[in-house]
């Protein structure tokens, strides 16, 4: 209550650069005129930055006092920064330093020129605040952005860069880490996605290699100590990459996570979730409205799953506006107090407060105007996304197209999680799907259920277990609100591996799919026979490898041929 009092104390009063930006009813105007990072300090100011120096509020953001941290006349911060205060009292500060930049760029010769430049420099205090030593330069060459900078549990500290290259013109990612407080820093190796991170062409007004690459990332500590970080792609998701040291990544592939052309920011909060903001396409299938809409979400199992993305934030394009003179990103994330949460944005200037729980489940009405939520829940094979699959072509994205062009603004969100049985799919019911108050659900289980591992002798989960498992589910998504609909696995393809008793893995999913029949006419729910489909389609001549990345997970066009048998189904519950 006392958190809430405060909020409403801070919001209610301030100007509003940006008018037209229309927020979420649960959240509140920010009288914060200055866009974050923001940190608190230890004798409790919040400090922030902007092109000046460092600017400090003792009255929780009413008022801000600046504090000369550079020379001006040498140093002059552009937008995009990265402020951290460690756990031991030391600040620090990213920027790219706007008085030495020289943009020169020609895609007919390579894209970066000799002396195109933007460097990045480092601020420290070693007492919080009171005294600063003149910035260092931490990077040559040109950097579009850093955004984020943070600590992990071992002390280290990680920045995520980027600079661009050349021949073909484009961006890659450094992460640079320091394990003495910021005073030096070692630059882990380039995370370069080639031309699979360039531009085609002209995309909403971007040129080219310009912003080609990957580019812009957030970072994350997980709790079992890895790294994920969430790189910017224009393939409209981003890609995701691990690392456990910050200096070695694993190969990039493709999140479960839809988004549009625009960085992310990750941040764990007090509650121990994670909170991202980000931009995501008012039209996914057009790629259209890529930075008209800001959305939240929340995971409580390190981004393996999300709550259902939430729109906090509108500034729609007039019809034949500039677009970009209404975008609304480049998000910021500041937990001023457990629970309370600023979010500003370099674009478009947007300034928020709102309370967590609030948005934790489904806040009504939404602000996107979408009228039903429909969760897919599964294994890998719902999952979907994988390299050769992206989250736009899954059963799910292409569900939810099917529907908006039939007229239904149906919220089409997935929740699969690789490996996973129905015994699993119980244990975080509550958690991922019922908190969401979806109207629809659609189950597909069996595949992990039924495999015997090597050296086993029997599957992973008995087919009465099996059974009683996917009657709960539907009780319990019934009891929460929820119209079921049950799906059998699509068959294993030729070229599958077989199982530990050296069998056609399909003899055994075969006797699970029928499990899952007999509960759909059982319960009342409609059933969509995916098994059943692939099978049919094998004895008319279909190869089932070629619907299929590795003999099991489907591709694009196994994921498509789910989407058409799936679709129909959902409309009438939705209708």
């Amino acid at each position: 209550m006392i958190a809430r009092i405060l909020l409403l104390l801070l919001c209610v009063s301030g100007s509003w650069s940006r008018a037209d930006v229309q927020l979420h009813g649960k959240a509140a105007r920010l009288a914060v005129p200055h866009q974050g990072p923001f940190v608190r300090a230890g004798d409790g100011a919040i400090w922030g930055m902007d092109e000046r120096g460092a600017l400090v509020s003792r009255d929780e953001g009413r008022t801000w006092a600046p504090r000369p941290i550079f020379d001006v006349a040498v140093f002059a911060p552009r937008k995009e920064r990265a402020l951290l205060r460690t756990r031991e009292g030391v600040q620090l500060y990213a920027f790219l330093n706007e008085r030495e930049k020289v943009f020169k760029w020609d895609d007919k010769q390579g894209g970066p020129l000799e002396g195109c430049r933007l460097p990045v420099y480092v601020a420290r205090s070693a007492d919080d605040g009171a005294t600063w030593t003149p910035p260092k330069l931490l990077q040559e060459g040109w950097c579009g952005a850093v955004r984020q900078m943070i600590q992990l549990k071992s002390g280290r500290i990680v920045l995520v860069s980027q600079v661009a290259k050349a021949n073909p013109g484009r961006h890659v990612t450094i992460v640079y880490v320091s394990d003495d407080l910021g005073q030096t820093w070692r630059a882990g190796d380039e995370i370069d996605l080639g031309d699979r991170g360039n531009y085609g062409g002209k995309v909403a007004g971007l040129t080219g290699s310009t912003h080609g690459g990957g580019i812009e990332a957030t970072v994350l500590e997980k709790q079992n100590g890895e790294l994920k970080l969430l790189l910017r792609v224009p393939h409209g998701h981003f890609e995701e990459m691990t690392s456990r040291d910050g200096l070695k990544w694993g190969s990039p592939m493709p999140s479960t996570l839809e988004a549009s052309d625009s960085p992310g920011m990750m941040v764990r909060l007090a509650s121990g979730r994670v909170a991202l903001l980000w931009n995501r396409y008012t039209d996914p299938v057009k790629k259209l409205g890529r930075r008209e809409e800001l959305s939240l979400a929340f995971s409580e199992n390190d981004g393996i799953t999300w709550t259902v993305p939430q729109v906090i934030a509108v500034n729609r394009v007039p019809a034949g506006a500039r677009e970009g003179a209404y975008w609304i990103s480049y998000p910021y994330l500041f937990e001023p107090a457990p629970g309370r949460l600023w979010i500003s944005t370099m674009q478009g200037d947007v300034r928020a407060a709102l309370d967590e729980r609030d948005f934790v489940v489904p806040a009504e009405p939404a602000l996107d105007g979408t009228t039903a939520r429909v969760l897919m829940l599964g294994d890998s094979i719902t999952r979907g996304a994988r390299p050769g699959v992206t989250p736009q072509t899954t059963f799910s994205a292409l569900s939810q197209a099917a529907l908006r062009d039939a007229g239904v603004r149906a919220l089409v969100h997935n929740v699969g999680i690789g490996s996973e049985r129905t015994d699993l799919a119980l244990a975080r019911l509550e958690r991922d799907v019922v908190s969401q108050r979806p109207a629809v659900v659609a189950v597909m289980y069996g595949t992990n259920d039924s495999w015997v591992d090597a050296g086993k002798s029997a599957s992973r989960l008995g087919e009465e277990a099996f059974g009683a498992n996917l009657r709960e589910i539907v009780k319990r998504l019934r009891a929460g609100g929820a119209k079921v609909v049950l799906m059998t696995a699509p068959k294993f393809a030729e070229k599958s591996r077989r199982n530990g008793l050296d069998e056609d893995p399909n003899l055994r999913l075969a006797r699970y799919m029928a499990v899952t029949r007999a509960v759909a006419a059982e319960t009342g729910c409609a059933l969509v026979d995916h098994f059943a489909g692939w099978d049919a389609a094998q004895r008319n001549g279909r190869v089932l490898q070629e619907w299929t990345t590795d003999g099991l997970h489907p591709n694009a066009a196994g994921h498509a041929d789910l989407a058409v048998r799936l679709a129909p189904a959902l409309l009438p519950l939705l209708r």
